[in-house]
């Protein structure tokens, strides 16, 4: 009996020891990771900057007109072009204005130490880590489209199908890489926000949707935004009726 007794001791001792050290590995991870995620919103804040500078001259200020001799069909292009242009520009502005105060708040508040900077992010900031990434890629997308009707109204047909074509691709190209990086999740425990751009999509306008409840400002927001499908609708519409005079004339 004494050497079994002193075998379940050794291995109590043993146990007990492994666990202690198990727990002060893991209290050792938790880390502050509030610079990371200042990197990380920073990463994102940058390029929207540089595409919505760029949206300015492409899409808003060097807008073609629309000419009596347009067909209805370029005419609506041509709207359409500058509508585009600026939900471009107001997107990447949203992305800008979400990691900016981001950064802003990392700097300014404490918070309790995370195993990584995606449970910090997850736990804080979701919201605005979400609605930095998908205003980045609308607007960025936005941008792509309008190179496309750029060599329309420059070029005409020959050279739009082309450039239709290959930005179409690019696109598509873009949309797989970003699908793949958010079904990888990150972080110890694979946090994610969705299986592609459709669901981080559809989390993030629930979140909103969530976030306009708690108060006026933001409840207006997303009431202009719907409000603006009306006359949006009425544009297309009269453009279709335009389109069956010149038929008739």
């Amino acid at each position: 009996l004494i050497p079994l007794l002193f075998g379940v001791i050794l291995s109590s001792v043993h146990t007990w020891g492994a666990s202690a050290a198990a727990a002060s590995t893991a209290a050792v991870a938790l880390k502050d990771y509030t610079g990371v995620a200042s990197g990380l919103f920073n990463n994102m804040r940058t390029p929207a900057a540089l595409v919505g500078g760029a949206v300015v001259p492409m899409g808003i200020t060097s807008a073609p007109k629309i000419e009596e001799t347009d067909s209805p069909k370029m005419k609506v292009m041509k709207r359409v072009s500058f509508i585009l242009g600026v939900g471009s520009l107001m997107s990447q502005i949203v992305a800008i204005t979400y990691s900016t105060v981001a950064i802003n708040k990392l700097a300014e508040l404490k918070y309790e130490p995370t195993e990584d900077v995606n449970e910090l992010i997850a736990s804080h900031y979701k919201l605005e880590w979400l609605g930095t990434n998908i205003h980045f890629l609308f607007g960025l997308f936005g941008f792509g489209i309008l190179a496309i009707f750029k060599s329309y109204f420059k070029y005409g047909s020959r050279v739009g199908n082309v450039n239709a074509c290959w930005s179409s691709a690019a696109m598509l190209f873009c949309i797989s890489i970003v699908n793949q990086g958010i079904a990888q999740g990150g972080g110890e425990q694979g946090i994610t926000y969705g299986s592609n751009i459709f669901g981080i999509t559809v989390n993030y306008l629930g979140l909103v949707l969530k976030y306009a409840r708690g108060g006026v400002t933001p409840a207006i927001s997303v009431g202009v935004v719907l409000f603006s499908i009306v006359p949006l609708m009425k544009l297309f519409s009269a453009e279709e009726e335009d389109g069956e005079k010149a038929k008739v004339e």
